[in-house]
């Protein structure tokens, strides 16, 4: 009699050894486990889903028999599993929630037994233990989820097939010691394991990325039972539970990070389930019932499921009504009904009070449901769903850039822009702009712009935001002049052509003008000496103005003294009394107007200031030689004196001479 009947065992009050898991985890959300339990009775066990913390356990199936060896399919949307119901072991599929229970095992005769499920990776297709076809030796087995195209592996595995996530290879045992492995069509069987003598390696499950096999290993009576893990290759066996009477039935987790598993903790304890980190170590209990637990398989559905058990209280949903479509504000009013033909009903709970407003505080699906409880705690709950529809178009907040604003041109702003659904709206799907969210607003030519955001809600209703705004140019043009030079001086009629330009900037509204005292290249006013200004103007085409200035001095063109007086500071000799002739030319009869006031005058030499006097004398211009003479009086008291000639013309200039004296 093999060993792994364990509920089967327990109704016939022999000793008491699990019914091991045939599974596989494969890799996804660390979701639910499924277990087998006889918490309804010792006469019976059947299925059970808990969260992966141990809570919210819930019932799923009902029957006369036994259920057992639950496996999760890889997609967590349905269980796999044995049952005892029709007369024999053989294998069903329902979904998650316990519903859909039909059979998946081929006929055969009422002496095969089929045990074991153990899902492809892909879900298509289930491996099992089974004495098929005679009732007779054991063999591993494989058939599409459906039952058809049923076929036998070859080899010496014949017992708890698990399936490596790649999908390429079968794990198992032979019921009496080693491990085996074996190519998924049915080529290359080769062992994993060599237990002690006296022990036996059982019931293997792959780790989700297929590089670790954990199992337990067992006296033959299912004492000293333990964990272990080795890698797919078989080697690197580690030992991952210790000290508890019997450790069986080891499942993954499917994130990889830890395995579920059956423990008897003393001899004549019940059975409960553990778990350990996946590298070992201590072991936490799961579940505490007060009866067996065992077989767990360890699934990616987080779903709790909503079991509907034989003879419970019926619901009755009238309003909101299935697949219903509800405008935002409706008013209908919740109904629903709890009944029992057999029991009292205790308690009737929607998810909204009877007599409520529908719930319609935002758009698209909603679920509503009812949970009846009836005197002997069978529950029923219905679920229906039903959808409030959005008509109304999402908002958008355009705030950069502002309708009707101005901006510089090559401003820094930024877009800024948000759209809304609303509270209870169906959400917003799209919602974009001209250009993104955060980026730089386009400033970059002047002119009349659009900017326009679009938004798309969940139902479809689309809403449209425009800014016209405008790029001004207010930058003034810039203006550069070369010549003439601030502060230069020229000599009188000098020919000296302007040089100037104008600009604006770039992308601005263009240059309109660029004038100045005159052309640039025409020559500047040097007719007249002084001080002399040359002022450039300009405007662009938004009508911003610019004007700069020049400063310019314009001096007679002196040409120094003519012979017999020379160079300054070198003295001329001079007879004190005699007028001196002082010659020069300013190249042209500029007048009679030449000097300064106080001009000329005569200081003694090296002092400048100190004891001049106003020089008497008269002024010439000869055309011929374009020659001005100004002949300077001298005193005879000056014999024996050294005296400076200073000449301060019109134009601020001044120009010297030193005349020593004698008698």
């Amino acid at each position: 009699m093999n060993a792994r009947r364990l509920l089967v065992l327990i109704a016939l009050c022999v000793a008491l050894v699990p019914a091991s898991s045939a599974t596989a985890t494969y890799p996804g959300a660390v979701g639910r486990i499924v277990f087998t339990s006889d918490r309804a009775g010792s006469s019976t066990s059947e299925l059970y889903s808990a969260a992966a913390d141990g809570t919210d356990v819930k019932r799923l199936t009902w029957t006369d028999g036994f259920e057992q060896d639950p496996a999760w399919s890889p997609d967590g949307s349905r269980i796999a599993y044995e049952s005892s119901e029709q007369g024999r072991y053989r294998l069903f599929v329902m979904n998650q929630d316990g519903s859909d229970q039909h059979l998946v095992s081929p006929d055969a005769i009422s002496l095969v037994v089929d045990w074991q499920p153990a899902w492809s990776p892909d879900g298509t297709q289930i491996a099992f233990a089974s004495t098929r076809p005679t009732g007779g030796a054991w063999h591993i087995w494989v058939m599409n989820a459906d039952g058809t195209n049923l076929h036998q592996l070859p080899g010496n595995m014949s017992q708890h097939p698990a399936w490596s996530p790649d999908g390429l290879r079968i794990t198992g045992d032979d019921g009496t010691g080693p491990l085996y492995v074996i190519n998924a069509d049915g080529t290359n069987e080769r062992r994993l394991t060599t237990p002690p003598e006296g022990r036996y390696d059982e019931a293997p499950d792959w780790s989700p990325d297929g590089t670790s096999i954990v199992f337990s290993e067992r006296t033959f009576d299912g004492t000293s039972s333990a964990l272990y893990a080795i890698d797919a290759d078989g080697s690197g066996e580690q030992q991952l539970t210790s000290g508890a009477y019997a450790d069986y039935e080891p499942s993954w987790s499917p994130d990889g990070t830890g395995v579920v598993f059956t423990r008897r903790a003393s001899p004549g304890g019940y059975f409960q389930l553990y778990t350990v980190a996946a590298g070992g170590g201590a072991a936490t209990q799961l579940l505490s019932s007060g009866r067996n637990d065992m077989g767990p398989g360890w699934g990616s559905s987080t779903v709790s499921p909503t079991p509907s058990p034989p003879q419970a209280p019926r619901v009755q949903i009238f309003s909101p009504t299935v697949n219903g479509l509800y405008f935002p504000g409706t008013t209908d009013h919740v109904f629903y009904t709890c009944t029992s033909d057999i029991s009292f009903v205790v308690s009737c709970i929607g998810s909204q009070p009877f007599g409520a407003i529908v719930d319609t505080s935002f758009a698209g699906l909603h679920q509503f449901s009812v949970t009846a409880t009836d005197l002997e705690g069978r529950q029923t709950t219905a679920t229906v769903s039903y959808t409030v529809l959005d008509f109304t178009p999402p908002t958008i907040q355009l705030r950069t850039p502002v309708d009707g604003g101005t901006y510089d041109v090559g401003e820094n702003a930024t877009v800024d822009f948000a759209c809304s659904d609303g509270v209870g709206g169906s959400g917003i799907r799209y919602c974009a702009g001209t250009r993104p969210n955060g980026a730089p607003l386009d400033t970059t030519h002047v002119g009349s712009c659009t900017f326009q955001v679009t938004a798309l809600d969940g139902a479809n209703n689309v809403a449209t935001a425009t800014a016209i705004y405008r790029v001004v140019d207010r930058t003034p043009p810039s203006i550069t002049i070369t010549t003439p030079a601030d502060q230069a001086v020229y000599t009188q009629n000098q020919v000296v052509a302007a040089d100037y330009t104008c600009t604006d900037e770039p992308d601005g509204s263009g240059l309109a003008s660029c004038n100045g005292d005159v052309a640039s290249g025409a020559t500047i006013d040097t007719s007249t000496v002084g001080d002399h200004t040359f002022t450039v103007t300009a405007a662009d085409g938004a009508h911003n103005t610019a004007s700069a200035s020049r400063s310019y001095t314009v001096i007679y063109d002196f040409s120094g003294f003519f012979s017999p007086v020379t160079v300054f500071p070198t003295a001329n000799s001079a007879k004190a009394g005699q007028g001196v002739p002082l010659k020069f030319s300013l190249h042209g009869n500029r007048g009679s107007d030449l000097f300064a006031p106080d001009s000329p005058a005569w200081a003694p030499c090296d002092s400048p200031t100190a004891g001049s006097t106003v020089a008497l004398g008269t002024l010439s211009y000869n055309a011929s030689l374009d020659r001005y003479t100004f002949l300077a009086a001298t005193d005879k008291a000056w014999a024996g004196t050294c005296r400076d000639v200073i000449v301060t013309l019109r134009d601020g200039t001044t120009h010297r001479a030193r005349f020593a004296f004698g008698k």
